[in-house]
């Protein structure tokens, strides 16, 4: 006789959502499946997003949402507290804590919200009615975990997939911009997103100019640096050093960036924002990995890779190294090793596919 199942737990009543996640663009990007699943569960509710002004861009256009809360990025407990008195006033009845930080938990319990959701985290967990656990057995991609978040809603969901939208603007915008740069539809279009800030997880420029070389010799592909505010500088050296001189994106907006990477074939870059705007417009990503657990930030289907060196210390989920390994995690994985990587993707790139084969009839 088979087992019985539990019910699923009862529906929450809440005419008034409020999510919070204050900060980091991937970070929010990561939230929408979030956003997807409540308008499914309440689709007559008003769902509210907070957010600091320069991540709540990747939520213009978002249908899923009533209404976009900012809150700067630097505030003092004064400012703060106006921002609470105005979210008071809205009578929210569930209040979702996304990041669960001291203030974002603060905020939560002055809300007002007779209902407040967070992982649990001693002694912010004090300041919620409903908690999580906010670690798990095996390794878990961190949409996977913000929709478990969701559970003691008796909501249960399986799409992972982050929501970018864009418009008929940003596609016309790519479409300019391909065409300046002579690239066809049936080139092999290869994104690269070459920097990140924080040194454990950024290879090595010189590595990323030696990977668009082999890229484009190789396998004739076409490649495209992008770069976000304050790293113009420093992917132009990267260009400058590629034998192959890839292009640049114009100074784009997010939108527009996601419209240009669901034109591309594959995406290859650090664990950064990009990456997961790539993964919402369903393109094939290898993602370079240094002091990070790839689990964590990749969704679990074969389209999405990482590769690394595979040192015993990796991975550390440290921001700095020190000697004697001065980040070796990074600086031992060699453009060759990637390149082999990228070709490994070519079961979900047709386009790929058909260079592996093309070269293979040459070199034969």
């Amino acid at each position: 006789m088979a087992p019985m199942l539990s019910p699923p737990p009862p529906r929450l009543p809440a005419a008034r959502i409020l999510v919070i996640q204050f900060r980091q663009i991937g970070d929010v990007l990561l939230s929408t499946p979030v956003l997807r699943a409540l308008r499914a569960a309440y689709p007559h509710s008003h769902i509210a997003f907070l957010a600091e002004p320069s991540p709540a861009r990747v939520l213009q256009g978002n249908t899923l949402l009533d209404e976009i809360i900012l809150r700067p990025r630097r505030t003092t407990w004064r400012e703060d507290w106006g921002l609470i008195r105005r979210i008071r006033r809205q009578r929210f009845d569930l209040v979702i804590d996304l990041i669960g930080n001291p203030r974002s938990a603060v905020l939560a319990r002055l809300s007002g919200a007779p209902h407040r959701l967070a992982f649990a985290r001693f002694p912010r967990s004090l300041l919620y009615t409903m908690l999580v656990s906010h670690h798990q057995p095996a390794p878990e991609y961190t949409v996977t975990k913000r929709l478990r978040l969701l559970e003691p809603l008796g909501i249960q969901a399986t799409d992972l997939t982050p929501m970018l939208p864009y418009g008929t603007r940003e596609q016309d915008e790519v479409t300019a911009f391909v065409h300046t740069q002579a690239i066809t539809p049936q080139d092999l279009l290869i994104g690269i997103d070459p920097t990140h800030h924080v040194p454990t997880r950024q290879w090595p420029g010189a590595s990323f100019s030696a990977l668009v070389d082999l890229l484009s010799t190789r396998l004739g592909a076409r490649v495209v640096l992008l770069w976000g505010p304050g790293e113009a500088e420093a992917v132009q050296a990267i260009a400058a050093a590629a034998r192959a001189q890839p292009a640049l994106i114009p100074a784009w907006g997010l939108q527009t960036l996601a419209a240009f990477l669901a034109r591309a074939d594959v995406f290859i870059g650090c664990n950064s924002s990009p990456l997961h705007i790539a993964v919402s417009q369903g393109i094939p990503t290898l993602s370079i990995m240094g002091a990070t657990l790839s689990a964590n930030w990749l969704p679990p289907t074969p389209q999405h890779r990482a590769v690394l060196a595979g040192l015993p210390c990796q991975p550390c989920e440290q921001n700095h190294c020190g000697p004697p390994l001065d980040i070796a995690c990074l600086r031992t994985l060699t453009p060759e090793t990637v390149f082999a990587a990228v070709e490994a993707c070519a079961p979900w790139v047709p386009k790929l596919q058909r260079r592996q084969a093309a070269r293979r009839a040459h070199e034969g």
